[in-house]
């Protein structure tokens, strides 16, 4: 008992790791941050206390991106060595040029290129480039040679297009008609209308999931009485707020049923926890894990503890398995390379008769 007390002793003398949590959101999954980190001391990888600094401002698109700048300093000032967050692509792009300036990594799962930098690291909740990929592909497999596209008006909008324009042409798939929405597009029936009379085979939504959430895309199809066969980027991935809305839609995500590490996560949070991570059925809460998870290696892999270290340490991570999406799921990193989810980490989901369903890997076309 005396040695335990001695090493409890040593152990609250020494100072925490401080992390920073960039994002409102945080405040809903911070068990499952937690769990990590907890895991991470069980097994040996940290040999220190830690400390959570939560900063809700994040920037846009709820705040300003000076807001979400002036977030990310204050964590830089309160000593934090690593930040999860900047989660969405609006309020990671602009913090690009800080994180390199104050060399503190950052882990975001936004899904742009354009956050992309030596301190700039992504498991990507969806991503620009590789879902129209898996939108095309799908396309091609079901024998559809037209489609009709809604596409965001929003930071990413051009990048979705892009890529879906590039796969389509290499697929050889044209694309009949597109529209443009933003948040506030309030005739989607009009807009879907449109589309319709461009007689394509499919219909591909790159827009907004608050759009889904509303209802606004269910009622704008069914007051023209349009059903398409169709698919979805990860905006897919709302329909654990209401798998109504999403009723014939096929979709990429994240949550797999065939990943094992998924299903031993769920289990092992409900054993900490006792109960279901919020969201769940959902990617989101297995992500979140899957972010505090790499900074843990970070730390455990770093010459030393702090933010270039911690930077060296995720760039050493290899083949480590992930929570998110299908079963050949890892996390890699490198130098040069800081998109770290590699593998299946993304598939395609269908909601039928109200369920999800899980409608499949990638699988290439005889083209590729």
């Amino acid at each position: 008992m005396a040695e335990e007390k001695k090493v409890e002793d040593r152990w609250l003398l020494v100072e925490p790791i401080k992390i920073g949590l960039l994002g409102m959101e945080w405040r809903k999954f911070e068990r499952e941050l937690r769990m990590a980190f907890d895991e991470g001391i069980e097994r040996n990888l940290i040999d220190r206390r830690y400390e959570f600094i939560f900063e809700d401002n994040a920037g846009l698109p709820q705040n300003t991106a000076h807001g979400g700048i002036q977030g990310f300093h204050r964590l830089c000032d309160a000593g934090c060595v690593a930040v999860i967050g900047a989660n969405y692509t609006d309020s990671a792009i602009p913090l690009v040029e800080h994180a390199n300036a104050r060399k503190v990594p950052i882990v975001s799962m936004c899904g742009t290129d354009q956050f992309h930098g030596e301190y700039c690291f992504r498991v990507g909740n969806g991503d620009v480039g590789d879902e129209p990929a898996l939108i095309a592909s799908w396309l091609k497999r079901q024998g559809h040679k037209t489609v009709a596209v809604v596409s965001p008006a929003s930071p990413i909008g051009e990048e979705y297009f892009f890529f879906l324009r590039q796969e389509c042409r290499r697929l050889g798939i044209s694309i009949a008609a597109v529209q443009s929405v933003n948040l506030k597009s309030v005739d989607l029936a009009g807009t879907f209308a449109k589309l319709r009379d461009a007689n394509a085979d499919a219909l591909c939504w790159l827009g907004y999931g608050g759009l889904v959430v509303s209802g606004d895309v269910r009622r704008g199809l069914e007051e023209i009485g349009w059903d398409p066969p169709r698919i979805m980027s990860t905006a897919f991935m709302q329909y654990i707020w209401g798998f109504d809305q999403l009723e014939g839609w096929v979709g990429i995500d994240q949550w797999c049923p065939e990943n094992p590490r998924m299903h031993l996560f769920h289990e092992r949070f409900k054993a900490r926890y006792g109960e279901d991570p919020w969201m769940w059925p959902n990617a989101i809460p297995g992500l979140a894990y899957d972010m505090a998870a790499i900074v843990v290696e970070g730390i455990h892999r770093a010459p030393i503890i702090s933010g270039p270290g911690v930077k060296k340490g995720m760039e050493r991570i290899r083949w480590m398995p992930a929570v998110t999406g299908g079963p050949n799921t890892h996390i890699s990193s490198g130098p040069y390379d800081h998109q770290m989810f590699k593998g299946d980490w993304l598939h395609y989901g269908l909601v039928k008769g109200g369920k999800l369903e899980f409608a499949g890997l990638f699988e290439a076309t005889d083209d590729y």
